[in-house]
């Protein structure tokens, strides 16, 4: 990444889901500013069976109470918005494009990669049920019937391909939840809440830093 001013590269650990449900910005975001993304996935419609599990904007950075003006310099690749004390770039296609960050006194630059989405999974595992990882060759969602897991304990566990891996552990969230919750890969998690329940796999490519969002979905 390339700043004008110096600016450390921050990848965020935290699974930012609050994007796939009500998307909220934390209380201390008004107190700081950080640049906590350079990278995102462009997942097609056309092959996301279930859009409400995927929000394409992306939080990159944290701008606090700062007025600033931001752009892209490539908005065929990404443009950027800001909203909620911060900034949130929206990826159209594969490709690089430069965001530049003014505020009153300084100027920052970083470089934002769009990839295509690539399946990460080499299998799944829910409860007793094994996923083939082929089954998310074209799609980042696999899909359940809720009723058959209601209220049940089950594992959830996801083996990586070679050169992938997990960022966390397993996020999950039931549909009236503007928030998730984690669990360690493998463990039990209660299906419950109503249709909508989801666990993610927040993952990332170790040579080129692509993230790429796995989930199960129970409708």
């Amino acid at each position: 990444m390339k700043m004008k001013k110096s600016l450390k590269k921050i990848i965020t650990v935290v699974l930012t889901f609050a994007m796939m449900f009500a998307m909220t910005v934390p209380a201390y975001a008004k107190e700081v500013f950080k640049i906590l993304k350079t990278n995102a996935t462009i997942y097609s419609s056309k092959t996301m069976e279930n859009r409400r599990c995927y929000n394409p904007d992306e939080l990159i950075a944290y701008i606090g109470k700062r007025k600033v003006v931001v752009e892209s310099s490539n908005t065929k690749v990404a443009t950027v918005k800001i909203k909620d004390n911060a900034i949130w770039a929206t990826p159209q296609k594969a490709g690089t494009t430069t965001i530049t960050v003014k505020t009153e006194r300084e100027t920052y630059k970083c470089t934002f990669t769009v990839y295509k989405y690539v399946n990460p999974v080499s299998s799944a595992k829910v409860g007793k049920l094994t996923i083939k990882g082929t089954a998310f060759k074209k799609n980042a969602i696999y899909n359940l019937r809720y009723s058959k897991y209601k209220n049940k304990s089950i594992a959830f566990k996801f083996n990586l391909k070679k050169g992938w891996k997990l960022r966390g552990g397993i996020a999950y969230a039931r549909s009236n939840w503007g928030a998730t919750k984690m669990s360690p890969n493998g463990s039990k998690i209660k299906v419950a809440g109503g249709s909508g329940f989801l666990a993610v796999a927040h993952v990332e490519n170790i040579k080129t830093g692509q993230m790429e969002r796995i989930h199960i979905y129970f409708k």
